[in-house]
């Protein structure tokens, strides 16, 4: 992963982690911001010319991912 690559990522995770915090505070059905989430990646994805299978698979990999524990930071 490039420099720029990985700064932009930390950027969106920035911005999403906030957004989240904003959805938990307005008290947004979880299921609604999940579904915008969603849409606005999927379609940013759809606008890059990335094909549907591809984008099916990241999904599907994201879903196992969700699956696994979470490593809890040591202290």
């Amino acid at each position: 992963m490039s420099d720029t690559t990985a700064a932009d990522f930390e950027k969106a995770d920035i911005i999403l982690a906030k957004a989240l915090e904003s959805f938990q505070e307005q008290g947004v059905n979880q299921y609604i911001y999940g579904m915008a989430l969603i849409e606005i990646g999927v379609l940013a994805l759809v606008r890059m010319d990335e094909d549907e299978s591809s984008i099916i698979a990241s999904v599907r990999d994201f879903i196992n991912k969700s699956h696994q524990p979470v490593p809890v930071p040591r202290k």
